[in-house]
């Protein structure tokens, strides 16, 4: 649909840079299914910042990981700069997170 406003990358006009939607990630082991994240609904734009906090154990490193496409969620939608991310391959993760997001991660210290 053609509505007069450019919707491309970077376009810095209010257009969502992460969307969520129902996000949900459920680790499952033989005996345990843990719902980590549960219908999380989420709108970054681009040039916002954003702090995740919580208690631990509440899903912040299970989201930061899903967001920084180091992790997948097993439910709802992902759009990265209005692009879903559900297909993408390894390579184009990789390169992504070379290009375009910084991860620190909470253990940094023991990266060698």
């Amino acid at each position: 649909m053609d509505n007069g406003v450019d919707q491309g990358r970077g376009n810095g006009h209010g257009q969502s840079l992460i969307h969520l939607e129902g996000l949900s990630k459920v680790f499952y082991t033989e005996e345990v299914e843990t719902h980590a994240l549960s219908d999380i609904n989420l709108d970054i734009k681009s040039g916002e910042f954003v702090s995740i906090a919580g208690p631990s154990g509440c899903g912040k490193t299970t989201l930061l990981s899903i967001l920084g496409l180091l992790d997948s969620p097993t439910g709802g939608v992902y759009l990265l700069d209005g692009e879903p991310v559900e297909n993408l391959t390894a390579s184009q993760r990789a390169k992504i997170r070379n290009q375009a997001i910084g991860f620190i991660f909470q253990a940094f210290n023991l990266i060698g």
